[in-house]
């Protein structure tokens, strides 16, 4: 019976003509930053949308440390301009910007800080972009942070790829004191490197605003026969830069594509499916971090398993990052192996979706991300001008619907005891 159901949850993935339209709406929103209309425009389409799956329709008001630009520029001493997109929430300048030398850290590891430990301090600190999904990668936010405690008097995060634009992300300030940061294109970081080398200075102003945000976060509950839960996650809000298409109007659709599938068979599942929809995922987690830390611990023990959507269309390879917890990393390997499909694992924690949230509550959550470990994947493209609707085949999308469902299923049917087990964790 089980098996029927599954055929019939991905038959209906197969057909769902929404999942596209989904997808493209959201697009059609912009990027989707939170604090924007087209944030707004956004949740109100999710939320509008969320009825027609089921009644049990939640919204929670979320607040975090919300941060508005004004105006910023990035020039070197002559005036020349460069290209200048602030961190999110960006430590704000004085009105004559701050002027200073350029130091020059390449990509920006341990070693490059550790070999500039002396010329760090009072200078803006350069650094390279990295493709985000990888074994590799070092997060901005990690270079942010070395900078800022070796009294850097500002930061600068170049793409690495010639014509791209100027990167986005967030400072991960959250209303602290910090730096001016901001992110620059291939051809600008190629003056600064310059102006590094012969010792010519550069000027960072940016004017924002801090102030006290909130968002929203909608739940849809869709009841299975027990108190337990799988949750299905994904977030709404996005980067100004272009239409955060992969980054997350992918997941996104798919989560509602599976909620829809899957619906007329969770009467007879062990567990009911939550779909939760963030937002404030781009401020450095913060609606699932405050959405996590509010619930009570009966509720974070009902969550039998998150399983968080992010970036699944870009690439036709998929990646399950399962959060540091071994049991996990072996059941999705097994349902794969089993189902016949290709998904890769990675078990060490990346605090990089709102799985992390969930995780570090001690509940098992993987993040489903496609091109892990293949950078010259239209991934490459997200934080970036580039994160548009053209990037992503519509066939990508049904691919992901149809994993995500898999694993969805499974883990609505498993036994208490395989549930129980899954909340092993690495020692």
């Amino acid at each position: 019976m089980a098996g029927q159901q599954l055929e019939q949850i991905l038959s209906a993935l197969d057909s769902d003509t929404v999942l596209w339209s989904d997808f493209v709406a959201l697009c059609d929103c912009g990027g989707r930053r939170a604090g924007s209309t087209s944030e707004a425009n956004a949740l109100t389409l999710a939320q509008q949308g969320l009825p027609a799956i089921g009644r049990d329709v939640r919204v929670a008001a979320i607040p975090y440390a919300a941060w508005r630009l004004h105006d910023s520029s990035l020039t070197l001493e002559d005036g020349t301009a460069l290209a200048c997109n602030p961190l999110l929430g960006s430590q704000s300048t004085g009105a004559d910007g701050v002027s200073a030398e350029v130091c020059d850290l390449g990509r920006g590891t341990p070693d490059d800080f550790e070999r500039h430990a002396s010329a760090v301090a009072g200078r803006f600190a350069l650094v390279r972009h990295e493709y985000p999904f990888s074994t590799a990668h070092i997060h901005r936010r990690r270079k942010l942070t070395w900078a800022t405690e070796r009294g850097a008097a500002g930061f600068i995060i170049a793409n690495p790829h010639p014509g791209a634009g100027p990167v986005a992300g967030s400072s991960g300030r959250g209303g602290q004191q910090g730096v001016p940061a901001v992110g620059t294109d291939y051809e600008s970081a190629l003056r600064l490197a310059s102006a590094a080398a012969s010792g010519v200075r550069a000027r960072i102003a940016v004017r924002g605003e801090d102030y006290a945000g909130e968002t929203d976060v909608l739940t849809l509950d869709l009841p299975g026969k027990s108190p337990q839960w799988v949750v299905l996650s994904a977030h709404v809000d996005g980067h100004d830069l272009a239409e955060s298409a992969m980054d997350n109007a992918t997941g996104v659709a798919v989560a509602l594509a599976i909620a829809r599938a899957v619906l007329p068979h969770l009467a007879s599942s062990a567990r009911g499916l939550r779909v939760c929809l963030f937002s404030a995922e781009e401020w450095a987690l913060a609606g699932s971090r405050q959405y996590l830390d509010g619930m009570s611990d009966a509720d974070r023990r009902a969550i039998a398993l998150n399983v968080n959507l992010d970036t699944v269309g870009g690439d036709t390879h998929l990646t399950a990052l399962t959060s540091e917890f071994p049991e996990l990393e072996r059941w999705v390997s097994r349902i794969a192996r089993e189902s016949g499909i290709e998904l890769g694992t990675y078990q060490p924690m990346m605090a990089n979706s709102d799985h992390y949230n969930f995780a570090r509550h001690g509940i098992p959550a993987f993040r489903l991300v496609a091109g892990f470990d293949r950078p010259e994947c239209n991934v490459r493209y997200i934080l970036t001008r580039g994160d548009t609707r053209d990037k992503v085949q519509r066939g990508e999308m049904v691919a992901a619907a149809r994993t995500t469902a898999m694993l969805v299923w499974h883990a609505l049917t498993m036994s208490d005891a395989e549930a129980a087990a899954l909340r092993l964790v690495s020692r």
